[in-house]
């Protein structure tokens, strides 16, 4: 089956959402038979898609849909749509483990794994991190750094908290916070978490690959989380607001451009949405934990914080417990 047809179908019935539109007009508009188009309806149905059909009169997509699609999602994508190429998984082991073998491999940069379930997705410290189907947002950005002159490692991971945030933000119209270095809360409850990882040249220890994990929960799951993240994890929301998945991915992914790519500055972003600035709280270094106060973030987003000693020190690396986060 032609791939581009069913992206092109959707594509319309996505224009055209809750309405019907005749097999007759879908096969004209693609230039194919009628035939082509049924068949094509009939794998996107397998593939998950909510599409009526009513003989008659055509083919209509739920108003409920929220499956995810390349093409809704560049259709929501201004400016940058070109920049990004996405393949897209029912279910896989880890989003992140797919990127780093492309990467290897010369994926890039912009190249985008998106599954609607991860079996073992996971976090900093190799963390598991809950992944049921249909209900979030489980992604990996390839950055292939080898042609990059320049490049500030510390701006990839802070760039894409900031664009998260944002993009949340303006979803929901709830406020988000930061805690450093790049987890993404609702009122102190985690929604999304944030792992990169790469790999350095032997050569000259310039880093030559960068995977940007993103892992964000988006709808309650429908059994709940499990019971030992229950109390520290949330949703973006609880209702099924159709394509919000797909929207908040070409927001997220506009937004990291402009920050990584275009150089946009975003410390104030990142800064205001922090909330641990004043805070004590409990931070592992090199596999040592520390009590310490959080003084500041400075612009190169290294934390500033004050032992039990007195002493003052700036910190670009540590794992942070925060109520048990």
């Amino acid at each position: 089956m032609n791939r581009n047809i069913k992206e092109n179908i959707i594509s319309i019935l996505e224009s055209n959402k809750g309405l019907f539109i005749s097999g007759e007009k879908l096969a004209n508009e693609l230039n194919v038979s009628r035939t082509a188009i049924w068949k094509a309806v009939k794998n996107l149905k397998e593939a998950g898609y909510d599409i009526h059909s009513v003989s008659n009169k055509g083919y209509a997509l739920s108003k409920e849909t929220d499956i995810l699609s390349s093409k809704i999602i560049k259709n929501n994508m201004p400016n940058y749509s070109d920049k990004f190429n996405f393949l897209i998984y029912k279910t896989v082991e880890s989003t992140n483990i797919i990127a780093r073998g492309m990467a290897i491999n010369g994926a890039e940069s912009g190249t985008v794994i998106i599954a609607e379930e991860q079996t073992s997705g996971y976090g900093r410290n190799g963390k598991s991190f809950f992944s049921p189907y249909g209900t979030g947002i489980y992604m990996s950005i390839i950055l292939n750094l080898k042609k990059k002159k320049f490049f500030n490692r510390s701006l990839i991971t802070t760039a894409a908290a900031t664009a998260v945030s944002k993009s949340i933000e303006e979803i929901s119209n709830k406020n988000t916070q930061i805690k450093w270095v790049n987890d993404v809360f609702i009122n102190e409850k985690k929604v999304c978490g944030i792992l990169t990882e790469g790999a350095f040249s032997f050569e000259d220890g310039r880093l030559e690959y960068a995977v940007i994990g993103i892992g964000i929960n988006v709808h309650f799951p429908k059994n709940g989380f499990p019971k030992e993240i229950d109390s520290i994890a949330s949703s973006i929301n609880t209702e099924n607001n159709a394509d919000i998945r797909n929207i908040l991915i070409a927001k997220i992914l506009e937004y990291l451009y402009e920050y990584y790519f275009n150089n946009v500055a975003f410390y104030d972003e990142y800064i205001k949405r922090s909330f641990l600035i004043g805070k004590e709280v409990s931070i592992n270094v090199d596999n040592k934990d520390y009590t310490v106060k959080v003084l500041d973030i400075d612009r190169t987003f290294a934390l500033i914080v004050k032992f039990q000693d007195g002493k003052v020190d700036r910190l670009v690396s540590g794992s942070i417990n925060y109520r048990g986060v």
